[in-house]
């Protein structure tokens, strides 16, 4: 049956937890794929100020995905910029750091045994031919009443205010003119809306064989990690945030997503909320769904606190 089982996998790993500013829960569901490549990343205390949360959805393997979720904390916190308190380049700053690591000697043999689930200090050769997974990166950081909002690829973050979604992110496709362009500049082609016929989406972490243009800088590859980030105040009429893979948002428009979690958030715990989200996205079958349904999903669900 290709990459699809003949029937899902429902289990969940989910979890929930709360500070004095927001209560969040996260769920991850392999569905109907044959292995899951989804990571998330929840971190209540980046420092007193500050939390992260992100949705990363991995393809051609979990490896990358995963590396990026241990790896990202460790080093945003690390740049200049963070420490000067300029979030916005801090984040553009670790979306690119996360492909410089996963060049390294280290980063190659970390995400080969994350691939092969080998212990951490189990001996294993660097082979660069072996590095060819990705995965998107939609990654939010509250400090105080802002919300900062990086991504690269189609995993996507919204906002509830007022019960109407707000879009934090936009998905990075091939066929939108800008990153057509960008593409283009960089020695690749567009073909029935995929990156030189395969990756069916423009920007990601990993897919280093679309990062080998050495006239050009990171941000401007065919496939780039460079991430739109958006800025936005957050005030008394914001209920809570939504990141999510595109296996969710295949399903759910931002405002159905919005109208779902709403119509549940007053009287469920979020943790309930996020496994009823998944199930919802889950196709019934696979014949009739066009393949609808059958990805992988996480969702990470963020309540504000007033």
């Amino acid at each position: 049956m290709g990459p699809y089982l003949s029937s899902p996998i429902r289990d969940k790993k989910t979890n929930s937890g709360e500070n004095h500013r927001v209560r969040f829960a996260s769920s991850e569901m392999q569905g109907w794929r044959n292995t899951m490549e989804d990571a998330k990343l929840v971190n209540l205390a980046l420092d007193d100020n500050t939390m992260i949360f992100g949705v990363f959805d991995g393809h051609g393997g979990k490896e990358v995905a995963e590396f990026v979720s241990r790896h990202f904390c460790i080093e945003i916190v690390t740049t200049r910029a963070f420490k000067e308190g300029n979030f916005e380049q801090a984040l553009k700053d670790t979306f690119l750091k996360m492909d410089d690591l996963l060049r390294t000697t280290e980063g190659l043999k970390e995400v080969i045994r994350i691939a092969k689930d080998l212990p951490s200090n189990y001996p294993v050769q660097a082979d660069p031919n072996m590095m060819m997974a990705g995965c998107t990166a939609v990654v939010a950081l509250i400090c105080r009443n802002f919300i900062f909002v990086a991504n690269a690829g189609d995993s996507r973050c919204i906002l509830s205010r007022d019960g109407r979604a707000v879009e934090l992110s936009q998905d990075h496709k091939p066929d939108l003119p800008q990153e057509r362009d960008r593409i283009i500049r960089a020695g690749g082609t567009v073909d029935d809306g995929r990156v030189m016929g395969n990756l069916n989406l423009s920007r990601s972490i990993g897919d280093l064989e679309y990062k080998k243009n050495n006239s050009i800088p990171a941000k401007d590859q065919m496939i780039s990690a460079f991430p739109d980030v958006r800025i936005e105040e957050l005030g008394a009429r914001d209920e809570f945030l939504v990141l999510a893979c595109d296996g969710v948002w295949d399903m759910l428009t931002s405002q159905e997503c919005v109208n779902f979690v709403s119509q549940r958030i007053k009287n469920k715990p979020l943790s309930t909320i996020a496994e009823e989200t998944l199930d919802r996205c889950l196709a019934p079958d696979i014949a009739s769904s066009g393949g609808l349904g059958c990805d992988n999903t996480t969702i990470v669900i963020v309540e504000l606190k007033h």
